[in-house]
């Protein structure tokens, strides 16, 4: 009897990007645009496309079919586009974007309606990057100049409130020691980007297949169980921002994970500006993570250019022995090592050593994947009862909760958000009463919600989210 999994014109979402070697034409890209416009209206497809000279970023969604198309035109149309440098030992037939366009399908959600998970429009712009980790200077603010200004009136906010951290934290002679160790961490965590010339141009990191990263992982693991070294060899960091992390993220027994908890992407680059993230990754072998592996192509670039640089929290410290990253990033390898929201049975879920525990969070209408980590707490854990497969905490009581939308489809708008900054929130059914969320008119006896339960993760300074987790 076949399902619908079966069927070839079932919906899927499409999630890709691109980073030719010699990018894209400049005089390329609006043509190029056009050809993202005709070809998605022709196959139905919805979405965000994003094309810049560094390449493409792209969320679409559409039947599977479509979506196939899509991809053969699009990489007919690259071969066009980029200058191919052909290796004596490649194959007439070889396709070079293999090497370099990344693109997963990725499945719908079993309990909301089809149409409330696809795209209802299609936006395809031209940006400065395929991604943004770096806010822009103000020479290059264009249409965003007022929005510039109310983040440089944000910043020196932080610094006041910076510096009256500093004094509260030196005041008396017999100040304690935890009263000096925030002094030292406030101090030495200034908000300011290193700036660095060119960090584009450093080597990126080297990917690692999803086996290529459990394999590298597990060893690591076993020889840190067996005290083969006086300290952690290797360090996971999440570049993902902290809404993310706490439905989902890798947990590798043994081994370390830097966990900035970041509101944004491009508050990455202060996050590893600090003595936390140096003291973690400083000679280690980093190994680096996100959604589908886009940020990771820039966060281990400026990470490398951030550590050559001996400036900063980075000043005097060694640089990391290597960085890796999870090609295809969670999604790809939640397609190998990850299961159905509903297993199939004990036997599937204990088949294979996954390390992601709970959901991966998405940039589209479905909010997370379907495909969940059931995550190994041991090396030699051996049963379903052994494994992790939910990790969110609703933010009032504790409370095991994963579901941004309480039950909701993520289209309804029923999310709790942050009331000062707008970050999702997880909050169970039973608080929800009691919260105010962004948005929502003031009610007596229900007090605001905050994304750091009692402040608001974006009001302080960034170091004080930065952690360090041992699993």
């Amino acid at each position: 009897m076949s399902t619908t999994d079966d069927i070839p014109t079932k919906h899927m979402i499409a999630l890709y990007y691109c980073y030719p070697p010699a990018g894209l034409p400049k005089d390329q890209l609006e043509p190029h645009k056009l050809f993202h416009q005709e070809t998605c209206t022709n196959l139905n497809l919805g979405g965000r496309i994003r094309v810049s000279e560094e390449g493409i970023n792209g969320v679409l969604s559409g039947t599977e079919n479509a979506l196939r198309e899509y991809e053969a035109s699009l990489r007919k149309e690259l071969l066009k586009l980029v200058v191919v440098v052909i290796d004596d030992n490649d194959h007439d037939d070889d396709d070079p974007t293999t090497e370099w366009l990344d693109i997963k399908y990725c499945h719908l959600r079993n309990d909301i309606p089809t149409e409330q998970q696809l795209f209802d429009s299609l936006q395809v712009k031209i940006t400065r990057e395929v991604v943004s980790l770096i806010e822009p200077t103000p020479q290059n603010q264009g249409k965003n100049k007022g929005k510039r200004c109310r983040q440089r009136r944000k910043q020196k906010r932080k610094e006041k409130q910076l510096q009256e951290k500093l004094a509260e934290a030196s005041v008396g002679e017999d100040d304690s020691s935890n009263n000096k160790a925030t002094a030292v961490k406030l101090a030495a965590a200034k908000e300011v980007v290193v700036n660095i010339e060119d960090w584009k141009n450093n080597i990126p990191a080297q990917h690692l297949s999803p086996e290529e990263w459990n394999n590298k992982l597990l060893e690591l693991a076993q020889q840190e169980e067996e005290g083969s070294f006086e300290e952690s060899e290797a360090v996971l960091l999440d570049t993902r921002n902290i809404y993310e992390t706490r439905v989902g993220h890798f947990a590798v027994p043994q081994l370390p994970t830097l966990f900035p908890n970041t509101r944004k992407f491009s508050s990455l680059p202060l996050a590893l500006n600090t003595e936390e993230a140096a003291e973690a990754l400083a000679g280690k072998q980093v190994f680096m993570y996100c959604t589908g592996g886009v940020r990771c192509e820039r966060a281990g670039t400026y990470l490398r250019a951030l550590s050559d640089s001996n400036s900063g929290a980075w000043q005097g410290k060694e640089k990391p022995k290597a960085i890796f990253q999870l090609k295809g990033g969670i999604q790809k390898y939640l397609e190998t090592y990850g299961e159905q929201v509903e297993p199939k049975s004990d036997d599937d879920a204990d088949a294979k050593p996954c390390l992601y525990r709970g959901k991966n969070f998405v940039f589209d209408q479905r909010r997370t994947d379907p495909v969940i980590g059931n995550g190994i707490t041991s090396k030699t854990a051996s049963d379903s009862s052994e494994r992790v497969s939910s990790v969110g905490q609703c933010i009032i009581c504790s409370k095991t909760h994963d579901d941004y939308d309480n039950g909701f489809s993520p289209c309804d708008e029923k999310e709790a958000r942050c009331c000062r900054c707008r970050v999702l929130v997880l909050v169970c059914n039973d608080c929800r009463p009691n919260v105010r969320s962004c948005g929502e008119p003031e009610t007596d006896n229900v007090s605001d919600l905050l994304c750091g339960r009692t402040t608001c993760i974006d009001e302080g300074n960034i170091a004080e989210n930065v952690e360090t987790v041992r699993y």
